[in-house]
């Protein structure tokens, strides 16, 4: 049995890295307000908020590729309802362990339901930072483009990689890329990125472990080998059981932080519904699926009024499947806060090693959702439709173009010897930290900064540098 965790630690409100050690140094036994009024926490979802990275998920696409309709979800509205849904869920548990607590005499004056729905909130927000442009289809072919490469023992390409460090690039997971993001990339750069606190880290890190230990864990993880000290640190700081550790090969397995469920189970909840109602939009799917498959499961959440809505044939399917989404998820974030409660002690003991969303049981939309997805085959319809085949054809073209022409340069700058033409172009186009070393070191981190460079692309960006390497821009 892992060692049981205690919110004391959990919820740390320092910063990560922070010089100065001020901002969040005091602990849960107050309202941790600083004297603008905001909790360290709040400051987190703000630095999240206005970064760079942040910004540009409103130019990459969530699942549907290089689609007309402004109805359709990008990463940058998909992060935001995810929040949302997160929000909810950190509220309700906050006020059911202080509820708790106060039934054994504890009084402190911590205000349980706001600090958890602000890290949720913070952590959900970043979730998908680090993924690439053009949605899962390029997270998939930087994936493949390394594998094809790395994979048969005498390729060329594996010179100069440490074997973690080939984990890294054929398993490349956008979770690991979001901690990168926020730990090195933004803000004070390699000195702590946007120094979050420990607490909303804790929750941002689904998948605490290195690469090592990703075929174990569903081809998931949620740190690169350049951040295995960060990981070490966060987890250290929080008291995140740890699994396995060898320091020599940088490989670490550390027990999720217990909010960490609640950012995957909002993301799940989002991406569940919300990709059907994008698929109806773009009439992948009926209009009447999620009243055919759903009002009914709902029953007494329906009011009068909404079901006369429902009812009524001159009001838009639109409409109708705004108030079922809705809905369905309200009804889905109290599932999943009794499925939290239900598995509270095996959480906080690290020993849940499963999803939220898959433990619902009875008359549970979650459940009847999932039930959905694979009796209609809707991850065929919704993601490998005909309408994407193509686009991603072109997506793995143009990222072939980008990941071989950034190969090319970065074994050319680490050897330290003469630029060819072509390296020279690449090295004027690659904006990097000012900290950023282009030239010797070590050919895993160059090529690092180059997916930096790469995964940080809007789909725009993305299209317009390909056709310049390949000399069709204007």
């Amino acid at each position: 049995m892992c060692q049981r965790m205690t919110w004391d630690r959990l919820l740390s409100p320092r910063r990560f890295r922070d010089s100065d050690g001020q901002d969040g140094s005091r602990g849960m036994n107050s309202d941790n307000r600083q004297k603008d009024g905001r909790t360290p926490y709040e400051k987190d979802i703000d630095r999240i908020t206005f970064s760079r990275s942040f910004r540009r998920l409103g130019r990459k696409t969530q699942v549907h590729l290089l689609v007309k309709d402004d109805h359709i979800h990008t990463r940058l509205s998909h992060s935001l309802e995810v929040g949302c849904v997160g929000r909810s869920l950190g509220v309700m548990i906050g006020q059911w362990l202080r509820d708790k607590r106060k039934e054994k005499a504890h009084q402190e004056d911590f205000d349980w339901p706001s600090a958890l729905g602000e890290i949720v909130q913070a952590a959900c927000l970043a979730h998908d930072i680090g993924n690439p442009p053009f949605g899962h289809a390029a997270e998939d072919a930087i994936r493949r483009w390394f594998q094809e490469r790395m994979n048969d023992d005498t390729a060329r390409l594996k010179d100069g990689f440490r074997p973690g460090e080939i984990d890294d690039l054929r398993c490349f997971d956008g979770n690991a890329m979001a901690f990168r993001v926020v730990t090195h990339k933004e803000f004070y750069g390699e000195h702590g990125g946007m120094r979050l606190t420990y607490a909303t880290l804790g929750a941002l890190l689904k998948y605490p472990w290195t690469s090592h230990f990703s075929g174990s864990n569903k081809n998931k993880f949620s740190c690169f080998t350049t951040e295995y000290d960060c990981l070490c640190e966060i987890a250290g700081e929080l008291g995140l059981p740890e699994k396995t550790r060898d320091e020599d090969e940088h490989k670490a397995e550390y027990a999720r932080h217990p909010l960490a469920y609640l950012v995957e189970a909002a993301d799940d909840i989002c991406y569940r519904v919300l990709d059907i109602e994008d698929a109806i939009e773009l009439k992948l799917l009926p209009e009447h699926m999620l009243y055919e498959q759903f009002s009914q499961l709902l029953g007494s959440d329906l009011s009068e009024e909404q079901r006369h809505l429902l009812d009524d044939g001159s009001i838009s399917w639109h409409t109708k499947n705004g108030l079922l989404r809705g809905k369905m998820i309200g009804r889905m974030t109290e599932e999943i806060v009794d499925v939290f409660k239900e598995h509270y002690d095996a959480i906080m003991e690290g020993r849940f090693e499963s999803d939220l969303v898959s433990k619902s049981h009875g008359n549970s939309i979650c459940l009847a959702i999932e039930t959905l997805y694979k009796a209609k085959h809707l991850d065929k319809e919704i993601y490998q439709n005909q309408r994407n085949i193509p686009l991603e054809l072109g997506v793995y073209s143009l990222l072939t173009t980008l990941l071989q022409a950034s190969l090319e340069a970065a074994r050319e700058l680490v050897s330290g010897g003469k630029l060819s033409y072509k390296t020279k172009i690449i090295k004027r186009f690659v904006k990097y930290d000012p900290g950023d070393e282009l030239s010797g070191g070590s050919l895993y981190r160059m090529v690092m900064l180059f997916l930096d460079y790469v995964t940080g692309m809007t789909d725009e960006y993305a299209t317009f540098i390909n056709q310049q390497l390949l000399g069709l821009g204007t």
